[in-house]
């Protein structure tokens, strides 16, 4: 499989974070990279050096100038994407900087599932109106895996090219390429959960042994609200799509490490509130295989300190009880005696009027 590289000057920063979150997770014997850029786009050099860290094979595609902005230039970069690969004939993924793999193994587990059924691969939006009165298309979002002769199949993506010119050339802003192919996406693919989208999204981090994220802002918020209103990262996605603000890209640069003290989130000002409704089967061993390990370990260091608490807590009176003496049967005996002689002695003076 190939792993289009997409990006453009505004995002070089964090598509080279991508690339070192790519490393992180090991080697991709299997597969090759191609950097899909313009001329001029930097950091294609570093780029390309960090993902000969992962895969054998790196090349590049020089997508057409003159497409700037959004979504002119995801367009013109998938357009040539898919002209590439398919003259090629081989299946390929069209990543973005905002994506991140999540485990090792990753691009084997994606192409071992599209050769199950071979089809686009992606996360599948199931559509819905926003607390905003945004309309959230039914699509197939297109950071996805692609069959190589996917022009062949889908006619709105054969016009791309010339969609977009028409747009540039009447000044205006047109759809981006998989809302404008959704019907023939969804025609030909299929939802994948190991490929999962959120939309905007920023500041990840570890909730109760979950990553969790922020949107990042109020169209961000509404979108979330439909297409994942639990903010809470799949556990059988391997590799995320939609972060903004590379928190996540660092988590998986330092293997996802769990601070000791999950529960405390350090909520950033640019950032919108989190859903309390979280998903307990969530987040199992995919993501960090030491999480369970330092949750134990945090646990066991609470018990201790809590039988500690209890101890000091002790109320003085019971803490400093003395324990209940046991009389033996001569002793008894002896105690009684003495009591019946003194009574005794008692009686007689009061007879003497001495008492």
């Amino acid at each position: 499989m190939n792993i289009v590289f997409a990006y453009h000057n505004g995002d070089a920063e964090l598509a080279l974070l991508s690339a070192k979150a790519i490393t992180a997770m090991g080697i991709n014997m299997r597969h090759k990279a191609t950097v899909c850029a313009t001329e001029d786009t930097a950091l294609v050099n570093e780029i390309t050096e960090e993902l000969k860290k992962s895969f054998q094979e790196v090349g590049r595609i020089v997508a057409q100038d003159g497409f700037n902005g959004w979504p002119l230039g995801p367009n013109q970069m998938f357009a040539d994407a898919a002209a590439s690969c398919y003259m090629v004939n081989e299946p390929w993924m069209f990543w973005e900087p905002d994506c991140v793999a999540m485990k090792s193994g990753w691009a084997d587990d994606l192409e071992t599932e599209f050769r199950k059924e071979p089809a686009i691969l992606g996360h599948q939006y199931e559509g819905g109106m926003a607390t905003n009165g945004k309309n959230i298309y039914k699509m197939i979002v297109g950071s996805a895996v692609y069959p190589p002769n996917v022009l062949d199949h889908c006619p709105s993506a054969q016009s791309l090219g010339n969609y977009n010119l028409a747009y540039r050339s009447a000044g205006t802003i047109p759809e981006p390429w998989d809302v404008r192919c959704r019907w023939n996406f969804m025609a030909v693919g299929r939802d994948c959960p190991l490929l999962r989208t959120y939309w905007k999204s920023v500041n990840y981090q570890w909730k109760d042994e979950k990553i969790v994220f922020f949107a990042e802002d109020p169209e961000a918020q509404a979108v979330q609200g439909v297409t994942c209103p639990d903010r809470v990262i799949s556990s059988q996605a391997v590799v995320i799509h939609g972060c903004k603000d590379g928190s996540l890209h660092k988590m998986a640069i330092a293997g996802f490490p769990m601070p000791s003290d999950s529960t405390e989130l350090d909520i950033p000002s640019n950032s919108m509130g989190m859903e309390q409704n979280i998903n307990n089967d969530a987040q199992k061993s995919t993501i960090c295989d030491k999480a369970s390990q330092v949750m134990r370990n945090s646990t066991d260091v609470a018990s201790e300190k809590k039988t500690s608490l209890k101890s000091k807590n002790k109320s003085p009176s019971k803490a400093n009880k003395k324990k209940k003496r046991i009389l033996s049967p001569e002793e008894r005996q002896r105690r009684s005696d003495a009591m019946k002689a003194i009574l005794a002695r008692k009686a007689e003076r009061k007879a003497q009027g001495v008492v």
